[in-house]
């Protein structure tokens, strides 16, 4: 975690046009530190029994960080043409307990985030979202990861781009 992390994690919140980034040992971690971050914020909380939308697709290192804070995942079908969330299935969970949606672009697919962000607008509903597996993806200029109040992101060998052993991002918009 020397100087040239910092240099990096500079660096990649520049390339993703967001305020932070910071780097971590790997994506898991992003994704359990992106969602310790919300159980400690000054305004509206997370809390154990939240509700949390997931898609039925995903890593399991998108669901236990949830777990792990006693969230309640509320699964939510896939479409299959894109793997992403199956917008119709997502309205249909949205309910009064519902506190965080976590959204993965599954294998490079962007979700739309146009329609998301219409379902959860005026719900106090947080959006996060879990792109480990689609760095340098973009809907028109904008790369994912950045459409939510955080994102995550990773550098394991299996993935987009590599740091030898692996590595985590998680890029915060605004975080108070």
């Amino acid at each position: 975690m020397g100087k040239h992390v910092k240099k990096f994690e500079r660096a990649f919140a520049e390339k993703m046009n967001t305020r932070f980034s910071v780097m971590v040992n790997s994506g898991s971690s992003a994704n359990l530190l992106a969602i310790a971050a919300l159980f400690y914020k000054k305004e509206n909380p997370l809390k154990p029994g939240d509700e949390v939308i997931v898609p039925a697709v995903s890593w399991s290192t998108t669901y236990h960080p949830l777990q792990q804070y006693g969230l309640k995942c509320v699964f939510v079908d896939i479409d299959i043409e894109t793997l992403n969330h199956d917008l119709e299935s997502y309205e249909q969970a949205i309910s009064p307990k519902t506190k965080l949606v976590v959204v993965v672009n599954l294998l490079g697919n962007a979700n739309d985030f146009l329609k998301i962000n219409n379902l959860i607008d005026g719900k106090k509903i947080y959006l996060f979202e879990d792109n480990c597996e689609s760095l340098g993806a973009k809907i028109e200029d904008k790369y994912t990861g950045i459409f939510g109040i955080m994102g995550s992101y990773s550098s394991f060998f299996s993935h987009h781009i590599s740091t030898m052993e692996g590595g985590g991002y998680i890029v915060m918009n605004y975080i108070k």
